[in-house]
């Protein structure tokens, strides 16, 4: 079971990308049931419950192809319109399968659900709007049964306002027969960014962000491509943690307007907050002010921030008062933060704050997704060291919390009940430096001779993969070069050289690159066969078969000119794609040009400069500083006064262009 130690008081600064919204996602990955087209979505977030949700759709024969964050969907043979109890016990989500099921199939079972325990979540709205629409619905040995022909439109009037519910009956509704009126409605963004990719499925839907949604049913949905939202939660989990432990923290890829409740809270807590189309600046200068707050719908304080700003408000001079409308029993990260030195009382539905000079580090487990989310903010403050137990829970909602707090400054490191905490090792032992065999190692050589380091080994001739220097504080691994990022990132390295091609593709966002080593420079590039017109193909059109193993970047190159493509992930040999007729294009690494022309392709599109650079876990910079900066000096000066580097890289580019 995993946990994080976190050693609390520094202050975070610098800036991290936010993830796609999980509430957004996995109501979109049910939406692929309604059709039996392909449905293609971005920006997913890499979350357990993503996973879950993945397993749970394939089970019912759900096709599914994922690729980092990207994925495609196609239920055009789904087989079993049923959800067992197993995985649907994790997750509350999976009785979004519910109305898609019944809507094309005519018929589903799925089991009650589960996930986080903060009280009663019952879906009798979901079965009250369905019975509603026609469909025979029955509740045996832990399961709901349904079954209609088809849909019929009605006019739905939900007790409550309840998210999940209205996400389930607007999916159910697209594909009923007549007009079907959801009152009282969610409006959250997640809502409204499931009914965006509904239209764009060809669902027929008015009042789109109101309480009122107006649904035309239509015979049949097609597919789409959709990226989904950015995660407003996520975000305002690291704005409150910025405003406690202060600092200077920009958040790219978020949309402000869905945070304003959030973000009104922190500049009446003393932050300074700044924001534009889709960034979210905070800077926190002082002590934070006590607030008092309560949760509602949306647009109103949420619910899923509670727990967090609650965490803020414990170290906020003077008293607060925190009411909780939407569930019970979701004060029961209240304990564990008491465990840490807070001051909490709890009176029904409200939490009675009252700020305490400072947090001691303790060992405290997570007992929900915002639970643990409010731990880990009392962490980063508190004095010494906390554990964490069960982020399990974490995991559900976070993707790569830890990665992204380091990014920032902080020190988190995660580890199993039964194993050693992963990122650093003890402050004495020797630096871990990461390399992949090949180019990258054999420029990286002379850098470390101009640190007066030698290392005593070849990749290329032996079959170690742990090579010692001539350094007794520095040690050299060996490693696939798309693996170099994940050696550091999880501490196994404290540090390590990686190409930008592989940085943009597996996952170097949360990773901080001091240095640029100006070293195994090359280009990313389109290239295709002697004779073909690429640019009279891109200006008609066409679209074009592209294989690459950059599909990220190729995605982001395409999608920026408008050109239409069907991207093909190969591992190797990418040139032979256009020879056999697989691809009429190929998106690859070029440098000299040579393996082109030898087999008779030609460079027609340079994406970007390639070179690679220096990556360092966060933790091992603070930990172990002594030892490493010296080194990253180092590197630093042979990189900028190398002539090696700088001509090697225009070398590069010049017999690239001859």
């Amino acid at each position: 079971m995993d946990k994080l130690l976190i050693e609390g008081g520094a202050r975070l600064n610098g800036e991290i990308t936010v993830s796609g919204a999980k509430n957004a996602a996995l109501p979109i990955l049910c939406a692929s049931l309604l059709s039996a087209e392909p449905v293609y979505l971005e920006n997913v977030p890499n979350l357990q419950d993503v996973r879950t949700m993945l397993k749970l759709l394939g089970q019912m024969g759900v096709r599914s192809q994922v690729d980092g964050n990207s994925m495609m969907l196609d239920a055009s043979s789904l087989d079993k319109p049923v959800a067992p109890y197993e995985l649907v016990k994790t997750m509350r989500a999976s009785i979004l399968v519910l109305g898609p099921l019944v809507a094309r199939f005519g018929h589903a079972q799925v089991s009650l659900p589960g996930g986080c325990a903060i009280g009663a979540r019952p879906v009798d709205q979901h079965i009250k709007g369905l019975t509603a629409m026609g469909a025979q619905i029955s509740i045996e040995h832990g399961f709901i049964d349904a079954r209609a022909r088809r849909l019929k439109g009605a006019r739905v009037i939900t007790d409550m306002i309840t998210v999940t519910g209205t996400e389930n009956l607007l999916m159910a509704a697209v594909l009923a027969d007549g007009e079907t009126v959801l009152e009282n409605a969610a409006r959250e963004p997640e809502v409204t960014d499931l009914a965006n990719l509904l239209v764009a499925m060809g669902a027929k839907i008015d009042g789109i962000g109101t309480d009122q949604l107006v649904v035309r049913g239509v015979p049949k949905l097609h597919g789409a491509r959709h990226a989904v939202i950015a995660d407003r939660i996520e975000a305002g989990t690291f704005l409150c943690a910025a405003a406690a432990a202060g600092g200077d923290v920009t958040l790219r890829g978020v949309m402000p307007l869905s945070l304003e409740a959030v973000i009104d809270k922190l500049r009446e807590a003393g932050a300074q907050v700044s924001a534009g189309d889709d960034w979210i600046r905070l800077r926190m200068d002082t002590r934070a002010r006590a607030v008092s707050f309560r949760t509602s719908e949306y647009p109103a304080f949420p619910t899923d921030m509670q727990a967090q700003f609650m965490a803020l408000d414990t170290i906020a001079p003077g008293t607060s008062h925190v009411v909780e409308t939407i569930f019970e029993n979701r004060f029961m990260h209240v304990q564990e933060l008491s465990r840490l030195g807070a001051n909490i009382t709890i009176d029904g539905n409200t939490a009675l704050v009252s700020g305490v000079d400072k947090l001691s580090g303790a060992k405290v487990m997570g007992t929900d997704l915002r639970a643990s989310a409010s731990l880990v903010i009392a962490a980063l403050v508190a004095d010494g060291h906390t554990l964490i137990d069960r982020i399990y829970h974490l995991d559900r909602g976070y993707d790569r919390m830890e990665v992204k707090l380091n990014a920032l400054g902080a020190n988190v490191s995660r580890g199993t009940t039964s194993g050693a905490l992963a990122p650093v090792a003890e402050p004495g032992a020797p630096l871990t430096l990461a390399l992949s065999k090949g180019r990258i190692f054999e420029e990286t050589v002379p850098l470390l001779a101009a640190a007066g380091i030698t290392v005593t080994g070849d990749p290329e001739t032996s079959r170690k993969l742990i090579l010692p220097t001539t350094d007794p504080n520095l040690r050299v691994i060996v490693v696939r070069a798309t693996d170099v990022p994940t050696y550091v990132e999880y501490g196994a390295a404290d540090f390590g050289v990686a190409g930008k091609d592989v940085l943009l593709e597996h996952g170097g966002d949360g990773l901080y690159q001091p240095i640029d080593l100006n070293i195994a420079c090359c280009r990313l590039s389109v290239a295709v066969p002697y004779g073909f017109d690429y640019a009279s193909a891109v200006r008609q059109g066409a679209r074009l078969r592209v294989a690459t193993k950059y599909v990220s970047s190729a995605r982001k190159h395409f999608a920026a000119k408008g050109v239409h493509v069907d991207l093909i992930k190969l591992y190797g040999s990418m040139e032979l794609a256009p020879l056999v007729g697989l691809a009429d294009a190929i998106v690859d690494l070029v440098s000299s040009g040579g393996t082109l022309r030898a087999n008779s392709l030609v460079e027609v599109e340079p994406i970007m400069e390639i070179s690679s650079r220096l990556v360092v876990n966060q933790a091992a910079l603070k930990l172990k500083r002594t030892k490493l900066k010296p080194v990253l000096d180092a590197f630093e000066r042979a990189s900028q006064g190398g002539a090696h580097a700088v001509a090697g890289c225009h070398a590069d580019t010049a017999a690239a262009g001859a």
